[in-house]
């Protein structure tokens, strides 16, 4: 089966058995690779925060952000 026919197949599952799928699927999750992650996301945060305060132009107010999330979601 491919991973299109699969996805399709679990998306069709009623909302609890997917959230229920979700959660056991998140929790095979190795902890070291979790860390990983978490890391990555903390040096990104970090990152952007420090672009931020050397060219404070580059922030975003919060209804310009949420208007990005929604050209996005259009998109895909």
């Amino acid at each position: 089966m491919s991973t299109a026919t699969l996805t399709e197949t679990l998306l069709s599952l009623p909302v609890a058995e997917r959230v229920a799928l979700a959660d056991r699927l998140y929790a095979s999750v190795p902890e070291d690779w979790q860390k990983t992650v978490d890391q990555a996301w903390m040096e990104e945060a970090t990152k952007r925060s420090e672009e931020m305060d050397a060219d404070p132009s580059l922030e975003l107010s919060h209804e310009e952000f949420l208007a990005g999330l929604k050209i996005n979601r259009a998109r895909a």
